[in-house]
């Protein structure tokens, strides 16, 4: 073989001149217009311009800069180094040897620092994604550049890599495919997810509204029942026992009693005023006569003077309500009297408020005390007060609102009831309870 001949091709490139070769870009003249056209290369091959090409701005910066050393390899026949306008080495070389139609790129080297701040605010790229791409740059020296434009002058390597670069190219938009595929199927399967939590929630929003109306319903029916039942002791029960005492007194007031009768008849009018007076209890229980007649302020009022006989504990009472439907009212009286009937027995207060309101289409009512407090989340389901105050969540909770309760030892407690206000009605449908007599 002749010393001028050049060695036999070989398939694979020099180790060191790899990364030059996965950046390289080859140039061709297009035929019609005559300038410089690229047809293979990848940008993302080296750090700093895959880095530029993250955005399209950065990608057309990136593919410019190439051209004006193309130009002039084409036009000369020889190679041509110029910088790019970030600072990197660009070198120009007609492929394969002695062409003037195509000619293969190679990036040389780093960025300078100082243009890193102008390149990141022309491809808006943020500065510091560029600084650290430069820092991974490779720096490769003169002799890796020399075997890496010799490789890629040589027609038959050219043609290798430029096989190996299709190849590149199609694993790179088969698995860009698969990517795409799977983020539908994956999308696919998140709107199915969807659909079928909004079909659950619809359900639950459903559920929950008739359990709600039911929840209603049996307040109502209760309150009903609750009216009826006292309806029905003070004109029957009621009547005849107070009936029977007035006989009783009228038989007392006779002279023509025996004395060995009266001693008796005297016990039997004092038990049935005693169970007058309890049956009259239970009928406020039932349905409080003041309730009925004046509103929940004035029954309330009246309820706490019953607590409040001893005057160790000052009760007041703030604002006043609209007359409710019915079974509202009986329900925020009963919560009420509960809360009371807690401060009275376990708050060892001296000083308690009912504050009564609408706020924001809701009915308000609060219970204040400044007694020795207690943890409501350390109350025992077992105990009195325990029982008491769940019962004031469960009664709040079927009528559409809630009980909320906020106490520490030491600084008092505070219960406060919201319901919804009844857009229908509210006030009708009322029963007046006569007082037993």
């Amino acid at each position: 073989m002749p010393a001028s001949s050049p060695p036999a091709a070989s398939a694979s490139p020099p180790e060191p001149s790899q990364a030059l070769l996965d950046a390289a870009q080859l140039w061709v003249r297009d035929p019609e217009t005559g300038a410089p056209r690229l047809l293979a290369g990848w940008e993302d091959a080296h750090p700093f311009c895959a880095a530029v090409c993250t955005t399209s701005v950065g990608l057309a910066y990136c593919r410019r800069c190439p051209i004006p050393a193309v130009g002039r390899a084409m036009a000369s026949g020889r190679a041509a180094a110029i910088p790019c306008q970030a600072g990197i080495r660009l070198l120009a070389v007609p492929a394969p040897r002695g062409s003037d139609e195509s000619v293969v790129v190679l990036r040389c080297g780093r960025p300078e620092r100082r243009r890193l701040t102008e390149v990141a605010a022309t491809v808006h790229v943020p500065l510091g994604a560029l600084r650290r791409a430069a820092r991974e740059a490779p720096e490769p020296d003169g002799r890796t550049i020399l075997a890496a434009a010799r490789f890629l002058r040589d027609e038959a390597r050219l043609r290798t890599w430029q096989a190996a670069l299709r190849d590149r190219a199609a694993e790179r938009r088969r698995m860009a495919t698969a990517a795409i595929a799977q983020m539908l199927a994956t999308g696919d399967e998140l709107l199915e997810h969807w659909r079928l939590a909004e079909r659950q929630r619809r359900r639950l929003a459903a559920a929950e509204r008739r359990l709600d109306r039911l929840a209603q319903e049996l307040v109502a029916t209760r309150a009903n029942e609750r009216a009826a039942v006292a309806h029905l002791i003070h004109d029957t029960a009621a009547q005849s026992l107070v009936s029977a005492h007035r006989f009783l007194q009228a038989a007392l007031g006779s002279a023509a009693v025996p004395d060995p009768a009266r001693g008796h008849l005297d016990e039997a009018s004092a038990r049935l005023a005693t169970a007058i007076g309890e049956l009259r209890t239970i009928l406020e229980r039932l349905a409080p006569p003041a309730l009925e007649e004046l509103g929940l302020r004035r029954a309330i009022e009246e309820r706490l003077r019953n607590l409040a006989r001893d005057g160790s504990l000052v009760w007041s009472v703030e604002g006043d309500l609209p007359r409710l439907p019915t079974a509202v009212e009986q329900a925020l009286f009963a919560m009420v009297a509960e809360a009371a009937s807690n401060v009275v027995r376990h708050a060892e207060a001296r000083r308690a408020t009912i504050e009564l309101g609408i706020r924001a289409g809701r009915v308000v009512v609060t219970v204040a005390d400044d007694g020795r407090g207690f943890e409501p989340g350390a109350v025992g389901a077992g105990e009195t007060r325990g029982l008491g105050l769940e019962g004031l969540r469960r009664q709040a909770s079927w009528l559409g609102g809630r009980a909320t309760i906020r106490s520490r030892p030491g600084a008092g407690a505070r219960i406060r009831i919201s319901i919804p206000l009844s857009r229908d009605g509210a006030g009708r449908g009322r029963r007046s309870v006569r007082s037993a007599r």
